[in-house]
């Protein structure tokens, strides 16, 4: 069960290695490309945007459909290749990674002519007489940054969204968990935008990165740390390039005492364990109102300790397909975990569950911290791992405090059987997504917005939302070609200028009787317009 501690960068070879972390057996190895490269690449993403920039929503519509039907056919494959990478379990590979990615291409196809189509504005009185609409246009070639933890979704939403929005696509997946040639694979085999580069795959690491950067695309889409998104948006500042990002998180999760016991502590368990914890809107923190806390916490610690994970199932007999968890992907998150909890217990927590990896493994049980005190690392930083924390709160306002006191604002979930209440506390939240008696249920819609706020990045994709952050969104004003003059062009006159003020003394008053006037005060300054010309 042993795992190789290599780094991914082999120093004598000069690549770039991929082992599978579970076995710690080397998988393959990539090689990054040089600055020639990347000018190449970007040279051919300019030719493929100018073509599917081109194509009408309902022919990307027609392509995307090719992809759908690819996906589904080969979802045993492509769950092989997501499992021998990241080390998950099947099932979470299938429902976390292949179904949310199918689920978007089905909503687009549904519904992207109708987000995409041009739109009508009202037009104010002052305005009379003109149409007022927004254009939604591809904004130019993309570059795509995708994390390790969700290789195939996190690469294929915004990937899906960027070409059904009419851009051509740069995407550099993880140097961890980069899935080589198969995202080629499935564009080739779909029969996808044939004789195009609409999307190109680029492998390597913050060396690559950079390059790409440099390369000047049109917008930048990073999936993330805080720290390497801080980094990508200072290099983008140098060119003005539109960046999108979405970070990290320290979700919290509040429990009131009249909840089903069961059912919250079974979604407290695989809102805060699935894909061993590595999510970005996984629960870190959970909050239970005091009556219920000793309760909630025994049952809590009684489900861990019932889950099926690499380290219970030694001999191989537990069926991989009835494995709850698999194991953590990087030796440097095992790491920072392993930091967390050491720095925590010498500071006065407790371990509840777990705590402690197999050997030198990557496999880490379900852990369970109490006593957390602010002058801990786990209170505030986000621990991406098989870990969270729980302890108690004694009314709805020591709740919202208590969720609000993060830098991060990513994603939250609230239960109990009082939904007036839920939503009060759904309101208060500082966070970009909110599930109520559920959890991690907001990314399940494929017609939702996804984003954070404060450190947990800005912008929002999926949905009509992610097409319009892959868009420009244009302003079109259309009036009639004719001899009438526009009352605030050339010349300015003092019989004007009075007609104007009144005119707005008047329409906004308020009340049907000075709308009126207002209105035949502008038919005055209209008519005096006509007379007055340069």
């Amino acid at each position: 069960m042993a795992v190789s501690t290599l780094t991914p960068r082999d120093m004598e070879l000069g690549d770039i290695r991929v082992y599978n972390p579970r076995t710690g057996a080397y998988l393959y190895s990539i090689t990054e490309p040089d600055e020639t490269d990347i000018r190449d690449i970007y040279d051919r993403a300019d030719q493929a945007h100018a073509v599917i920039s081109k194509m009408s929503v309902q022919d990307r519509v027609r392509e995307s459909k090719k992809l759908k039907q690819y996906i589904l056919k080969h979802k045993e494959e492509i769950i092989d290749r997501i499992v021998s990478e990241t080390g998950k379990p099947r099932m979470e590979a299938m429902l976390t990674e292949v179904f949310p990615s199918l689920d978007l291409l089905d909503h687009y196809e549904k519904n992207a002519v109708k987000y995409l189509q041009d739109e009508k504005v009202a037009t104010p009185i002052l305005l009379m007489g003109k149409q007022s609409k927004i254009y939604y246009e591809p904004i130019g070639p993309v570059l795509i940054i995708s994390p390790w933890n969700y290789p195939f979704n996190l690469s294929m939403t915004p990937i899906i969204t960027a070409l059904v929005a009419g851009n051509a696509v740069v995407f550099k997946p993880s140097e961890y968990t980069p899935l080589k040639g198969l995202l080629e694979g499935i564009v080739e085999g779909s029969g996808f935008m044939q004789g195009t580069s609409v999307l190109q795959v680029v492998y390597g690491g913050k060396e690559t990165g950079r390059l790409l950067n440099n390369g000047r695309p049109s917008k930048i889409f990073f999936t993330g740390s805080e720290r390497a998104g801080k980094s990508i948006m200072a290099h983008a500042a140098e060119y003005l390039t539109p960046v999108e990002l979405e970070l990290g998180g320290k979700d919290p999760m509040i429990v009131f005492d009249d909840v089903d016991l069961d059912r919250t502590v079974n979604g407290a368990l695989w809102g805060s364990m699935t894909n061993t914890g590595q999510t970005c809107t996984s629960i870190e923190r959970i909050y239970v109102q005091e009556s219920l806390y000793p309760r909630f916490l025994a049952r809590l610690k009684e489900g861990m300790e019932k889950m099926r994970h690499p380290l219970t199932n030694r001999d191989g007999k537990t069926d991989e397909l009835a494995l709850d968890m698999g194991c953590m992907t990087t030796d440097f998150q095992i790491h920072k975990v392993e930091h967390q909890i050491q720095d925590a217990v010498g500071k006065g927590a407790k371990i509840e569950s777990g705590g402690m990896r197999l050997d030198e493994s990557h496999v880490f049980p379900p852990t369970l911290i109490s006593n957390v005190t602010p002058n801990m690392h786990i209170y505030a930083e986000e621990s991406f791992g098989p870990i969270t924390t729980i302890a108690s709160f004694k009314d709805e306002a020591e709740a919202i405090r208590l969720a609000n006191d993060s830098p991060y604002g990513l994603s939250a979930s609230v239960w109990t059987a009082d939904l007036q209440r839920a939503d009060r506390v759904t309101r208060a939240i500082v966070t970009g997504n909110v599930s109520i008696n559920n959890v991690l249920a907001t990314q399940g819609n494929s017609g939702l917005p996804f984003g954070g706020t404060k450190m947990s990045g800005f912008g929002r994709y999926k949905g009509a939302h992610g097409l319009y952050s892959f868009s420009n969104v244009k302003a079109v004003m259309v009036d009639k070609q004719g001899p009438k003059q526009e009352v605030n062009w050339y010349p300015y006159t003092p019989e004007k200028y009075a007609l104007a003020s009144q005119m707005l003394d008047f329409l906004y008053a308020g009340g049907l009787v000075n709308f009126i006037k207002g209105v035949l005060t502008g038919m005055k300054l209209e008519k005096n317009c006509q007379k007055e010309r340069l």
